[in-house]
C-alpha cells in the first residue's frame, strides 16, 4: 500500500523507498505499529496495558538514548526497514522484534526473518544503515558500500552455523506470531531450515540498506539492479531481494519518537 510521502520504484527482486517526507500517514503507522514491532505483536496484544503504546516509547528511547550514533542510525534503520515491509503486500510476514531481548543491548543475531507464507520459505535479513559523513561519497556509492557490508555479514554469520541464531529466533517468533496464526508451523519451518537439521542448503537472504543522504541526490536504480545481478552471480545464497531505503536524516524519526512521549 502507498505511504504518503513515500516513493517506490519496485522490479523484480528489488525495491527503492525514497522517503521524500515524514509525513503525518508515516507517524500514525509508527504510532499503530510501534508496540508489534518492539516488543512483538503477539506479545503486545497478550498485554495490552503493560505494553502500551507509552511504555513501548520509553523502552525504546531508554534504550536508544544511551547508544553511539552508529548504533541510532541501524536502530532506525531497522524500524524504518520494519515499518516499510510491513506494509508491502508482498506475501512475507515478519518473524522478527526490534528490541533486543538482554536488558538494554543492542540486538545480536539475524535483524529480521521472514517467512513467504505461501512457498514456506524462510528469508534472513541484514540491515546497513549510515551515511557518508565526510561527503565523500555520493548517494549511489555509499549506499553500494552499504548493500556490500549487508552481504558480507549476513553471510558470515550463516556461516557461522551458530544453533543459537535459531534459538534466539524461535523465541521472537514466540513473542511475533499468535498460536492460531500458526506459530507452531513457523518454529518447525525454521527448526528445519536451521544448521542443527539442515547444515549445506543455501539461505534466502534480503539486503537491506537505509541511507542517510540528501534526496537532491538520489541513489540510481541501475546500481541497484547490477548489485543484485552481481550478487547473484556469486551464488552465495539460494535467492536474494534488495532493499534501499533512502532518507534525508535518521534524527527526524528519532525526534518524532522523543516528543510523541512528552504528548503522553
Amino acid at each position: 500500500m502507498p505511504i504518503e510521502g513515500v516513493r517506490k520504484i519496485a522490479k523484480g527482486n528489488y525495491t527503492i523507498f525514497y522517503i521524500d517526507f515524514f509525513s503525518d500517514e508515516f507517524q500514525q503507522i509508527i504510532r499503530d505499529q510501534l508496540k508489534g514491532i518492539w516488543n512483538g505483536f503477539s506479545e503486545a496484544d497478550s498485554s495490552p496495558e503493560f505494553y502500551s503504546y507509552k511504555n513501548t516509547l520509553k523502552s525504546f528511547l531508554e534504550t536508544y538514548s544511551t547508544k553511539s550514533e552508529k548504533i541510532k542510525k541501524g536502530i532506525i534503520g531497522e524500524l524504518l526497514a520494519h515499518i516499510l515491509l510491513n506494509n508491502e503486500d508482498n506475501n512475507l510476514t515478519s518473524l522478527s522484534i526490534l528490541k533486543n531481548k538482554e536488558e538494554k543491548s543492542i540486538k545480536k543475531g539475524f535483524d529480521i526473518i521472514y517467512c513467504d507464507i505461501n512457498k514456506n520459505q524462510i528469508w534472513y535479513s541484514e540491515v546497513k544503515s549510515g551515511r557518508s559523513e565526510k561527503g565523500t561519497y555520493n548517494s549511489t556509492d555509499y549506499n553500494t558500500k552499504l548493500l556490500k557490508r549487508a552481504k558480507k555479514g549476513i553471510f558470515s554469520m550463516l556461516n557461522q552455523r551458530r544453533d543459537k541464531l535459531w534459538e534466539s529466533a524461535l523465541i521472537d517468533v514466540t513473542l511475533t506470531i499468535k498460536e492460531e496464526k500458526g506459530r507452531l508451523e513457523l518454529k518447525k519451518l525454521l527448526t528445519d531450515d536451521s544448521p542443527n537439521l539442515n547444515s549445506t542448503q543455501k539461505k534466502n537472504v534480503i539486503l537491506i540498506s537505509s541511507l542517510y543522504h540528501n534526496l537532491v541526490d538520489e541513489i540510481e536504480e541501475s546500481s541497484i539492479s547490477n548489485f543484485l545481478d552481481e550478487t547473484i552471480l556469486e551464488d552465495l545464497f539460494e535467492d536474494v531481494i534488495t532493499i534501499s531505503i533512502q532518507k534525508n536524516t535518521f534524527e527526524t524519526v528519532a525526534n518524532f519518537l522523543s516528543d510523541e512521549i512528552l504528548g503522553l
